[in-house]
């Protein structure tokens, strides 16, 4: 149980999210592009924070324990990979989405493509990202807060046993999150979440989102350093490595994959797959989803681009080693072998490495910086539950109802739709979350569903070939090949089902898009004249189009070396390789300069 100070501290925290949600209410409630673009005003850094803010889930320091437990530091690859992809949509698509002024990136649809093929795309869209893979991301966000909590509050002593014994008599089965403790306590956060985000609209969401992301890297950092010194200092921690784990610690520290079998790390081929497929299959390859709908609220495109910028360097550069290092203690702490070994609350971590994160927290860190740690992480919880909510009910509001139910309704009528559908999403995410087993393995099982979607929505951008179809295909193999595969295969580790059905479904959108005839030309015409796109767009384009491609693809490669070069410099580092992390850093510096100098004559 936390103290009276850990108390004080989350109880101020849950009145300022409140505080937020009446404070806005009546600017959101003006129209629905004050609900959910905030009438595009947002300078770039609170964009740009907004984004990291929702990345940065509660469930995000679990996951990366696990990897860390199952494949080393390597196993981070999973999403370092995703790096590569979000440099693309700051390269080529982030000015381009606030220039499209469109409410969300689904109502693109029908400004790229036309038709019937665009108005099923369009509907098609809506249903899966606000109603199946929305509620999957809640859901697991949602799993990840219940095992934060669960050594933490209990509900039988705030109730009283009687109390707790007589909710617990006719609580459903079917919406316990774990237990009905961790349930309770997930419930009255979401309650908060679902109060301010239906009130605030997205200003709301992302200005708790600019103290949400700071309360989460200062959370971050002081629980690494906690955890870090309860294990006598970095060195201390390496030598514990080397002394627990004789002849595997140093696979375990690296940042690279293993080439050997029977040794600790990420194997070669999955790095492969990851670095060579996994970034451009993700569902917002080119900025989609929650990404554009922060894009959309920028003043400019230029703030758009400087958003999208700082959200990369934030994301992976900020964002990492904390978790990282947290990550190796907990191996230091809690054995893999015996997790119980040097302390008793490691019985709690031996069948889920994702758990041993809030048990660590329970055993290094003292009265009021528990508190602190705990409401950086309830901090991060809801800003992605406050968005996902918003986001999901920008789909169900523009693309659904708005576009085929009642296109003529009013302001007043479509922003009560918009809190209604965001009060819907949150019961669809706790029923989610109540099936949900692994955080992790549903963050797998969602990149394969979602794969489909990655290329198509590439090409889009830059092939003047594409059409609706293209996507539909892709977006519908994918799903049809994940629900096949993983039930069918389950001894088969998941990146290779992943690389399966991203094949399969480039395969088939890319035959589809030869086999279907392609967008109008007065559709393209409209197009190009309004966005002006680079890549290969015949006589719409011409060879200005494809110089520009061209020239961008260079800042794109050189910023990959930039990006990965500082987040391996520090982390040379704290691994105390002073020499090695100088040389990552000013390779980083080096780059990064020709990266500014090729970006001021881009265009």
């Amino acid at each position: 149980m936390f103290s009276l100070i850990d108390w004080i501290l989350i109880l101020a925290y849950i009145l300022f999210a409140f505080s937020i949600g009446i404070l806005l209410s009546s600017k959101a409630g003006e129209s629905l592009s004050s609900y959910f673009v905030a009438d595009r005003k947002l300078p770039w850094w609170w964009l740009g924070t907004s984004m990291v803010a929702t990345t940065f889930a509660a469930d995000t320091p679990l996951v990366i324990t696990g990897m860390v437990a199952l494949d080393g530091v390597s196993g981070n690859w999973l999403w370092w990979s995703w790096a590569i992809g979000y440099l693309i949509i700051t390269v080529f698509f982030a000015a381009s989405w606030r220039r499209a002024e469109v409410l969300t990136d689904v109502e693109f649809v029908e400004l790229r493509y036309s038709g019937r093929g665009a108005a099923v795309l369009r509907a098609s869209k809506a249903f899966f990202l606000s109603i199946l893979f929305n509620s999957i991301i809640l859901g697991w966000v949602f799993k990840a807060m219940s095992k934060i909590t669960a050594p933490f509050l209990d509900w039988s002593v705030i109730l009283g046993r009687d109390t707790f014994a007589s909710i617990q008599s006719v609580w459903p089965g079917f919406l316990l999150l774990g237990d009905l403790n961790t349930t309770l306590t997930v419930l009255v956060l979401f309650s908060v979440v679902v109060f301010y985000s239906s009130m605030g609209g997205i200003q709301g969401v992302i200005l708790t989102d600019l103290f949400q992301f700071a309360l989460g890297i200062i959370g971050a950092v002081v629980f690494a350093i906690f955890a870090v010194e309860y294990v006598g200092g970095l060195q201390g921690l390496y030598s514990k490595l080397e002394s627990i784990y004789p002849g595997r610690s140093e696979s375990i520290v690296s940042f690279w994959p293993r080439f050997g079998e029977g040794e600790q790390g990420l194997p070669i081929q999955v790095f492969l797959i990851f670095i060579g497929v996994q970034w451009w299959i993700q569902y917002h390859s080119d900025g989609s989803g929650y990404l554009a709908q922060r894009l959309h609220t920028a003043k400019t495109p230029k703030d758009a681009e400087l958003g999208s910028l700082w959200f990369n360097i934030a994301n992976f550069i900020l964002r990492t080693w904390p978790w990282v290092l947290t990550g190796l203690v907990c191996l230091v702490v809690f054995p893999l072998d015996q997790a119980d070994q040097f302390r008793p609350e490691g019985i709690l971590v031996q069948s889920d490495r994702e758990a041993a994160y809030p048990v660590l927290m329970k055993v290094v860190l003292p009265a009021g910086v528990l508190g602190l740690v705990f409401v950086s992480l309830m901090a991060a919880f809801m800003s992605t539950a406050d968005t996902h909510i918003n986001w999901g009910a920008s789909y169900l509001v523009n693309d659904l109802y708005l576009r085929f139910v009642k296109p003529n309704a009013e302001n007043k009528e479509t922003v009560l739709a918009g809190r209604i559908a965001v009060v819907l999403m949150a019961a669809i995410a706790v029923l989610v979350a109540a099936q949900m087993q692994s955080i992790g393995s549903a963050w797998k099982f969602f990149l394969a569903m979602a794969s489909g979607l990655g290329l198509p929505q590439i090409l889009r951008w830059i092939w003047w070939r594409a059409n609706a179809w293209t996507e539909l295909s892709g977006m519908a193999t994918a799903l049809i090949l994940s629900l096949v595969l993983y039930p069918s295969f389950p001894e088969v580790r998941s990146d290779y089902l992943l690389f399966w059905t991203a094949m399969g479904s480039v395969i088939v959108s890319i035959a589809v898009t030869f086999l279907t005839p392609p967008v109008s030309d007065n559709v393209l015409d409209s197009f190009v004249k309004r966005l002006h796109p680079f890549g290969f767009w015949g006589k719409w384009g011409g060879e200005g189009a494809r110089r520009a491609f061209y020239q961008r693809v260079k800042i794109w490669l050189l910023s990959i070396v930039s990006l990965y070069a500082a987040l391996f410099g520090t982390g040379y580092l704290l691994r105390l390789d002073i020499g090695r992390g100088s040389v990552y850093l000013l390779v980083s510096v080096a780059s990064g300069w020709i990266v500014l100098k090729l970006w001021k004559k881009k265009d």
